[in-house]
């Protein structure tokens, strides 16, 4: 692509963009809510993608108010998930090893930088292989504030040695996408099943449709 200076370092956010996790985050988060006796709406369902578990508290408290149990329902929510993942594994983005296998390649560093927690996130990655294939893997609690902070993404940029100026980071999420303009870092957006707005697109370095045309963008 013209005018695409190749970083230093990628980094990867998890959920959405490598791994397809976020439709059965959707169904496990409304199923959560039937469960409790609430009907919890496609758009609030799909307007916690990418967010900080302090951040989907907030919406869901302001969505359906103070009686609503949040730890009941994060906790359906993960055994529902956990449950479907154990019989089925983990399903990854179409492109995903395309990317991976280029960056190795050209000697491009990775990391990942997930609002999911670290533990949940290892297990994640582990179980679609691809853990060990990133330099560093940065979970949302680990930083004090989640996206749409800049947090997340400074955090990886400085353990990995690498000037933010030399990163490039992919997210799906508006969230993601406005952590990475915070942090003044490029981002290649690839959204998933939570709409981007045309403002939250233009914040992008390019849009893309899937990872096979980020692979794309590092040559042949």
């Amino acid at each position: 692509m013209k005018n695409f200076k190749l970083p230093k370092l990628v980094i990867f956010d998890m959920d959405g963009t490598m791994l397809d996790t976020e439709p059965i985050s959707l169904k496990a988060m409304m199923h959560a809510g039937t469960e409790l006796g609430v009907e919890i709406k496609i758009d609030v369902a799909e307007s916690l993608m990418g967010k900080s578990i302090v951040r989907c508290r907030e919406i869901l408290r302001a969505n359906y108010g103070e009686n609503f149990d949040l730890d009941k329902a994060f906790e359906i929510h993960k055994d529902y998930v956990m449950s479907y993942y154990k019989e089925n594994n983990v399903p990854i983005k179409t492109g995903i090893y395309e990317l991976l296998d280029k960056l190795e390649t050209m000697g491009i560093k990775k990391a990942v930088a997930t609002s999911t927690g670290k533990q949940a996130a290892l297990w994640k990655l582990n179980n679609a292989k691809i853990a060990h294939r990133f330099d560093v893997i940065i979970g949302g609690d680990e930083v004090e504030n989640g996206k749409p902070s800049p947090d997340i993404f400074l955090k990886a940029a400085a353990d990995c040695g690498t000037a933010p100026a030399d990163c490039i980071i992919i997210e799906d999420t508006e969230a993601g996408i406005l952590g990475a303009t915070a942090a003044d870092i490029r981002v290649i957006a690839v959204p998933d099943i939570a709409p981007l707005t045309e403002e939250i697109r233009a914040k992008a370095f390019v849009v893309c449709k899937d990872l096979h045309v980020v692979a794309e963008m590092f040559g042949e």
